[in-house]
């Protein structure tokens, strides 16, 4: 049988939970919230040491160490945070890389490219910040609850955990068949935010411009927008208020039973009635975060889901080599061997040939001299070059006419001309590679920064082949 495997996107998401700044933030988080919750033990050990007249003061010093050295461990928790925030972009940064290099068939794709970077530059980092911080969040609020419950039950009564958990099922079952609703409401009031901006972005020409036709249109549909959006935005804070006061009171009516039973059962007992008074304040502020903390739980899975739509969104979608074999009109160029002559001249045509497939270049390939791809503009010269990168691999170098290639020299300050030769140098000084193809070096060139580069390629064609696609 065929074992049971998790995509990649799943392990990449697990990952983030698995590395050790994760654990480390999270194990110290866990730290001093246990820290924090202690405070109600020695709270109530204190009032009844003090009530029966002992000594008080170690349970007055283990308090006040639990108020103020949670602080310490916390201030810790946010420094692993930092830097899980950090490595979890780098290793979206590494899955980006690992999932396209040398995937040269969606280089030229201007959708895939904006829609790529778009989630590389903004939307990946923002999402995986988002996760770190929600989870951030659930685990305090979670630790939090449970100890302080767990703390209540051992020092006061066990009847507390029972009640507790009999509400958060009780609780949880509500919010589960609400689901539906809430994320109905939630999607409405998203979608008229999302229409309302459209209409505020186009204010600018609506309302400078002075066309009053226009800005009469674009009033009334804002207004309308606004409307719309201030009604579904109204409705889905009503429904969370309304759901939080119904969870409150589900999750508060078995503890007050609990109360009561602890008050009739103790009424006789003062020491252990002072104590309970004490904390009462403590076991409501429990109850109240009750909400907030089924509410993270029931958002695992929308931020799951986005995350995992953005590290699917990175994978190589398609079969490059077929997509861009697609693209190419071979019978709209020609490709052509340049003789190479003295410096003072330029190159001249000595043979030519019909292209017919990229196993024709990649075979031309294999040989020192300068050969020249000519054509009608749309035909695929430059996917032909990449077709033949994509063969070759590490053999060839592409150097496209535009392009952010990260260089060593510093190019900026030079002139278009200067700046091409110099990235030719450092490619011929540090790059061991058979085939350098050029796409449209010439393109905006002057006539003497064509003549000095047609002699570097001329000298680079002796000893290398030289694919090139000319402007003209």
């Amino acid at each position: 049988m065929p074992s049971l495997t998790i995509d990649q996107p799943s392990r990449q998401i697990l990952g983030l939970f698995t590395n050790k700044w994760a654990i480390y933030c999270l194990g110290i988080l866990t730290f001093q919230q246990l820290l924090e919750a202690s405070a109600t033990l020695w709270l109530v050990k204190l009032m009844m040491t003090v009530t029966q007249g002992g000594n008080f003061i170690p349970y007055l010093v283990l308090y006040l160490a639990s108020l103020a050295l949670p602080y310490i461990p916390l201030c810790l928790a946010y420094i692993f945070k930092i830097t899980w925030r950090q490595e979890a972009q780098r290793s979206f940064i590494h899955a980006f890389v690992n999932s396209n290099k040398n995937n040269i068939g969606e280089w030229s794709n201007k959708g895939i490219k904006e829609e790529k970077l778009s989630i590389l530059t903004a939307e990946g980092p923002a999402a995986l910040q988002a996760l770190i911080d929600y989870v951030w969040d659930l685990w305090s609020y979670v630790l939090s609850v449970f100890f302080n419950i767990m703390a209540l039950s051992i020092v006061v009564e066990p009847l507390f955990a029972v009640a507790y958990g009999f509400s958060i099922s009780c609780v949880a079952i509500v919010m589960k068949l609400k689901r539906r609703t809430q994320r109905t409401l939630t999607k409405r009031a998203l979608a008229a935010r999302i229409d309302l901006t459209q209409s505020l972005l186009a204010a600018w020409d609506n309302v400078l411009l002075g066309n009053a036709y226009n800005f009469n249109i674009w009033q009334k549909k804002t207004h309308d927008r606004l409307d719309r959006c201030l009604q579904r935005n109204v409705a889905l804070e009503r429904f969370d208020q309304f759901l939080a006061i119904f969870v409150s009171m589900i999750t508060s009516i078995p503890s007050l039973f609990v109360v009561v039973y602890y008050i009739m059962n103790h009424k006789q007992d003062t020491v252990l009635l002072t104590s309970f008074i004490v904390i009462l304040p403590i076991l409501f502020m429990i109850l109240s975060y009750t909400y907030q903390t089924l509410s993270l739980a029931f958002r695992w899975t929308m931020h799951k889901s986005k995350l995992l739509a953005i590290y699917r969104s990175i994978q190589i979608s398609r079969d490059s080599a077929e997509i861009l074999e697609k693209k190419i009109k071979w019978d709209k160029m020609h490709f052509s061997q340049e003789t190479t002559v003295p410096i003072e001249s330029i190159s001249v045509d000595s043979k030519h040939w019909m292209l017919q497939s990229c196993e024709q270049l990649i075979e031309k390939a294999s040989q020192a001299g300068r050969y020249t791809i000519r054509g009608e503009n749309g035909c695929g010269k430059s996917t032909a070059l990449m077709l033949v990168k994509n063969a070759l691999m590490n053999k060839a170098f592409f150097l496209p006419t535009h392009t952010q290639l990260s260089f060593n020299e510093e190019t900026l300050k030079f002139s278009t001309g200067e700046s091409l030769k110099k990235r030719l140098m450092e490619i011929l000084e540090k790059v061991d590679i058979e085939v350098l193809l050029l796409d449209e070096w010439d393109a905006n060139l002057d006539s003497e920064n064509k003549e000095a580069l047609t002699q570097l390629i001329n000298e680079v064609a002796l000893k290398k082949c030289v694919i090139e696609v000319r402007h003209r």
